[in-house]
């Protein structure tokens, strides 16, 4: 046997290397999942590999539908049809009508004179159609039998619920199992693929994320669980004025520093601020906004003096807006980015609003620890902010239980002093190292982000509520 790719964007990496050839692979799910993209898109990829493949439908009229629904993808390409490496074999309606050992013959002629490496048939359990349960069995028993000597990568397409498919004689002659869902999700629908088996090979079972696009059928594999390493002792600067003095230096190298607070309290300015930072020393970036599109930061940062298009132009920093997408395609997306441009600083701005693309299938602590993990093993310095409920008062930090995960804790607050709103700032964790326990007051100028001294002659900051401490309001009293 020899692994073969699959010519699907992502699905050898589900398979770990591609389909097993000689084999074969019922692509299942009910109509309108992408079940004929899939298969077309294997062979003429295929076929630009120069295999030999061969198209066998029970459809009337295939060349036409393949021109009138396949032409619109990038993989299609007419060419291959002339050069040979394509060949198309309509099953007629009557050699269907003349029963199994019928359509068996036909198919077999054809086999014999085109040798093909790798044959579709689209749909298989038409040719079953009319039949009893016992023939059925017979004719896929008949069928399946004269596979075997084909020694081709076979694709049959299958229309089944999952509970058809479990109960159809199909699902278990078949060396292999893909199947296609469709599920509403909010106002959209998302396709998941899902490798229910495949003899002789490992793979990635569970739902996988998918999405028909210009280039054809594409695959989002779940993201591998990462366990986390160990952070570097290496300090980064953060740009940020009296920030540095507060965490002993810098952040860590390959952290992960989660910034909390209401709206308005500079959570995006000192990321961006650290993400500047970074360029300025020519470590590459990226920018994750869950917040912002790329057009609102750009002009945003401008206020500032930050010129971000000049790094973006350079290829150093990417700005992602991820809005819309499914959660495993932005990982990937995420990776690659990461990847391309070697970034070592990371601002991942709105943890809050990631839980609203989160479908039942994942969830969210283990999705948001696994995406924290990975990115410290990339050795990238990573800034998460996340919007606090309350604007003063108690509040949790954010809600979602990622705390724990960070290695640095910074908190923002709104304070009310002698009825000026006034913004504080606090250190609540730095894994492995020390540093300053001291509330001090943040500034947010035409400059950015600016630490000053502490609210030292004040209580209860966190509350939302100070007080003069007892010693100065005992000074206090005095002076009147």
């Amino acid at each position: 046997m020899k692994q073969v790719t699959t010519g699907i964007n992502g699905l050898d990496s589900v398979l770990e290397g591609g389909f097993l050839r000689p084999s074969t692979v019922l692509i299942a799910g009910p109509a309108g999942t992408g079940k004929t993209t899939i298969v077309m898109q294997s062979i003429f990829n295929a076929a630009k590999n120069e295999e030999v493949c061969m198209y066998i439908t029970a459809l009337s009229e295939p060349i036409a539908m393949i021109n009138n629904f396949m032409s619109k993808f990038s993989f299609y390409n007419i060419s291959l049809l002339g050069k040979g490496n394509v060949k198309y074999v309509p099953i007629g309606i009557e050699t269907i009508h003349k029963g199994s050992k019928a359509i068996i013959d036909e198919m077999e002629r054809n086999i014999e004179i085109i040798k093909p490496d790798r044959i579709v048939i689209d749909p298989a359990n038409v040719f079953a159609f009319g039949l009893d349960r016992e023939s059925e069995r017979r004719f896929y028993y008949d069928f399946f039998t004269g596979m075997k000597g084909w020694n081709s990568l076979v694709l049959l397409t299958g229309e089944f619920t999952a509970e058809a498919l479990v109960e159809s004689t199909l699902s278990y002659l078949v060396d292999g199992i893909i199947y296609i869902s469709n599920e509403p999700f909010l106002d959209r629908s998302i396709r998941y693929l899902n490798v229910l088996k495949m003899r002789g090979l490992a793979f990635s079972g569970g739902r996988h994320s998918c999405k028909i696009t210009k280039d054809g059928f594409v695959v989002f594999p779940r993201i591998t669980p990462a366990v986390s390493t160990s952070v570097s002792k290496e300090r980064l600067p953060t740009g940020i004025k009296g920030l540095d003095q507060m965490t002993g230096g810098g952040f860590k190298r390959g952290s992960a520093v989660l910034i909390s607070g209401s709206s308005g309290t500079g959570k995006t300015t000192i990321g961006t601020q650290f993400i500047v930072e970074g360029l300025l020393k020519d470590e590459p970036a990226v920018i994750v906004s869950f917040e912002e599109d790329a057009l609102q930061i750009r002009e945003n940062s401008r206020a500032f003096g930050w010129n971000l298009e000049e790094y973006e132009k350079k290829d150093m920093l990417k700005i992602l807006s991820p809005a819309e997408s499914d959660v495993n395609e932005f990982t990937l997306s995420l990776y690659e980015t990461i990847e391309k441009i070697n970034a070592r600083r990371l601002l991942f701005d709105g943890t809050g609003k990631l839980p609203r693309m989160m479908h039942r299938y994942i969830p969210f602590p283990e999705y948001i620890s696994d995406i924290i993990n990975n990115i410290k093993n990339k050795n990238v310095t990573a800034v998460y902010t996340n919007e606090a409920s309350n604007l003063t008062g108690t509040t949790q930090i954010t809600g979602t239980g990622i705390s724990p995960t960070m290695d640095t804790v910074i908190l923002l607050r709104y304070v009310e002093i002698k009825s000026e709103m006034r913004k504080a700032i606090s250190v609540l964790k730095m894994r492995g190292s020390d540093h300053d326990k001291d509330i001090r007051e943040l500034i947010i100028n035409k400059k950015g982000a600016e630490i000053r001294l502490p609210f030292s002659e004040y209580s209860g900051l966190l509350s939302g509520s100070p007080m003069k401490t007892l010693s100065d309001a005992f000074v206090e009293a005095f002076r009147k």
